[in-house]
């Protein structure tokens, strides 16, 4: 049995998948659930859709790397909205009592007891947790795994929304691998399980699961996958473009130069990269310019300011750049730039200890 303490609500929900419930974060008013959530994870709106009686909660709030984990109970029902300032995480979401519902775009799902809905928080809009009571576990993921994790497959950043289907089909094989492993980080996250002490398995299991959800999942990208895994190598005219933008990277150029290289048209070039890259030849040389400018941020060697980044790989707007950036990797360019400076000082601590110790 799981049961919440509180002065104004005895809440006993049968539990199959464990044994207790040892809450980090309770309280008995809304607003103290927010306060807690949002210093616990991140600044998030939130509205109650019943005003008129207590509002009792309680949570099992977890973190570790790129997971954050809520085992949660409420006696009301009430509404999740995403802010500018949100971080931005791909939620996977548990009922076990009650329904959880969520729009994107003009679709609109609801889960309950034996369902995973699924979601990039920035691309859904208002959620609703539904029930008198209602219990669910909720794991996010950072969503700068799964852009790592895209690069890795398509090589090259994606820079458009997924369009995730939110609905985790759990009778098929697919949305079983992709449940189960939700399901078990969740659980070795819970009542301060084994994995909060395991980073370089955290590690490995958000890599996993957001692999999973690309590889799985339905998805805007899903069929050039299906088509990638069909035929891997593209074509002679776009292999030499695109050796061409590599060895070019940082020079200027137009696509005409490309297609000449290529020994083709612009047309035909275009053709082939849509056929092969599931992108147009300029939006591929943009991208593979922002991954060189992402490896020169993240060098911890390099001095240059972000403005001579920029400038360096072909974006003459800084502003505009910022943007680009934030969409292809969940992060502005400053803060990567901070992460190396970071490591550069660490570095530099650890060689004076090290010199330190030698004389």
């Amino acid at each position: 049995m799981i049961s919440i303490r509180s002065e104004n609500l005895s809440l006993c929900i049968p539990d199959q998948s464990t044994s207790s419930f040892a809450p980090t974060h309770e309280g008995d008013d809304f607003e103290s659930m927010v306060q807690a959530f949002s210093a616990g994870y991140g600044a998030f709106g939130a509205k109650p859709l019943s005003g008129d009686r207590p509002f009792t909660w309680a949570a099992d709030l977890r973190r570790t790397g790129p997971f954050t984990m809520f085992h949660s109970a409420y006696q009301s029902s009430w509404e999740i909205r995403t802010l500018n300032e949100t971080p931005q995480h791909l939620a996977f979401y548990i009922p076990h009592t009650g329904s959880f519902r969520l729009s994107i775009g003009q679709k609109t799902v609801e889960g309950g007891s034996g369902h995973l809905l699924m979601a990039n928080n920035h691309e859904a809009s208002d959620r609703l947790v539904q029930g008198d009571p209602h219990r669910s576990d909720a794991l996010f993921l950072d969503w700068k795994v799964v852009t790592r994790m895209l690069v890795a497959h398509f090589e090259t950043p994606i820079l458009s929304p997924l369009n995730l289907e939110p609905v985790v089909d759990l009778a098929k094989p697919s949305g079983q691998l992709i449940g189960n492993l939700a399901r078990t980080i969740v659980h070795g996250m819970r009542n301060g399980g084994a994995l909060l002490s395991s980073p370089l398995a955290v590690s490995m299991l958000s890599e996993t699961l957001a692999d999973l959800v690309i590889r799985f999942a339905d998805h805007r990208l899903s069929n050039q996958l299906e088509s990638k895994k069909v035929s891997m190598i593209a074509p002679w005219h776009v292999r030499r473009a695109i050796d061409y933008m590599h060895a070019n990277i940082s020079d200027p150029f137009t696509m005409t130069m490309v297609a000449d290289a290529a020994g083709v048209s612009i047309r035909a070039l275009q053709t082939g990269f849509k056929a092969f890259k599931g992108t147009s030849p300029g939006a591929y040389l943009r991208a593979i310019r922002l991954t060189a400018a992402r490896d020169q941020l993240q060098n911890p060697a390099n001095t240059l300011s972000v403005g001579e980044i920029c400038a360096t790989w072909g974006f003459f707007n800084p502003g505009r750049f910022s943007v680009i950036y934030r969409s292809a990797f969940g992060e502005s360019p400053s803060d990567t730039r901070s992460r190396a400076a970071v490591l550069r000082r660490e570095a530099f601590t650890s060689a004076g200890v090290v010199r330190k110790e030698a004389i």
